[in-house]
């Protein structure tokens, strides 16, 4: 059974994780790209992988180190259910970039629950930010998750609400800067590229998925706010970062130029994190089963269309 097997976190389980996402990525190279094997296109793709590994591990960690879920393994093995059945989320370097530059962000926004070294974190998280907008312009939207944290982290001031502009200003600054330098300013670009088109999303493909996490979102967010309310504990506050966090990403993920399926992408930590919370609430063991087994059948379902 897959709910009780994910139920604790034990290193066999990091494994088994690790290998369900070399398969999938495998899986995915061989069926969505056509391109011939080479030495530069196999570097190219263990890059990839490596971006894939980086972010499961640097998930698990802030994760772990945030109390965001209790001890278990469900929130790894939901995030390689997402890549699996948005199998172009895989293969899009600029947007794996990107991710991993913003879970930077998320690692240093959600400690600031903490009392220590806030103005270095507010800072931190901006700046990957800023960083992150520089490849994906419409990254910049997620600047309001800092200001959200440091209003519901109670760390309100006006040093905390000038930083997060200072540190998002920065690196794009010294990027301006270096293009002056080195060709006139002429390549700085950061045009906000859009398209509202779902024209695509018609397809079984990216159309059994939407319905997925979209269905299960709307089933989890409302049961699990209210266990979360009803119970005076400190998570409280991560708990609605946690929406806001999930809302951001929509409004990044509805302009985006590319729709395949790789741009929901952004929704997989905060949608990884809200399932397991709610799996962690639910009594029925049977349930928690059947949920996780449809995120499977799922996965099989996309490959053999």
């Amino acid at each position: 059974m897959i709910a009780k097997f994910f139920k604790k976190t034990k290193p066999i389980n990091t494994l088994i994780v690790l290998v369900l996402l070399t398969i999938v990525f495998i899986i995915t190279t061989v069926s969505f790209t056509s391109t011939e094997f080479t030495l530069t296109n196999l570097i190219k793709k263990l890059i990839l992988f490596a971006f894939l590994v980086a972010t499961l591990f640097i998930i698990n960690f802030i994760v772990r180190k945030n109390g965001l879920t209790k001890n278990n393994s469900y929130v790894i093995l939901l995030v390689v259910f997402c890549f699996a059945i948005f199998p172009f989320s895989t293969l899009n370097s600029q947007l794996l970039g990107t991710h991993f530059l913003l879970l930077l962000a998320y690692r240093r926004i959600y400690s600031l629950r903490t009392t220590k070294d806030i103005k270095d974190k507010i800072f931190d998280a901006s700046f990957w930010i800023g960083i992150a907008t520089l490849i994906y312009p419409w990254s910049f939207l997620y600047l309001t998750l800092v200001f959200f944290a440091v209003f519901y982290f109670n760390k309100l001031t006006l040093k905390n609400t000038i930083i997060p502009l200072v540190g998002f200003i920065t690196p794009i600054f010294i990027y301006g800067v270096y293009l002056l330098l080195i060709d006139g300013f002429d390549t700085f670009d950061l045009k906000l590229v859009s398209s509202l088109s779902i024209l695509s999303y018609n397809s079984f493909k990216l159309l059994i998925p939407i319905a997925l996490i979209s269905g299960f979102l709307i089933w989890a967010i409302f049961p699990t706010t209210i266990k979360i309310i009803a119970v005076n504990n400190e998570f409280r506050a991560s708990w609605f970062l946690l929406l806001m966090h999930l809302l951001i990403s929509v409004f990044v993920i509805i302009p985006s130029p590319i729709k395949n399926g790789s741009e929901f992408l952004f929704l997989f930590f905060p949608t990884a994190i809200i399932f397991t919370n709610y799996l962690q609430i639910i009594e029925e063991k049977w349930f928690k089963e059947v949920f996780l087994y449809f995120f499977l059948a799922a996965t099989i379902t996309i490959y053999l269309l």
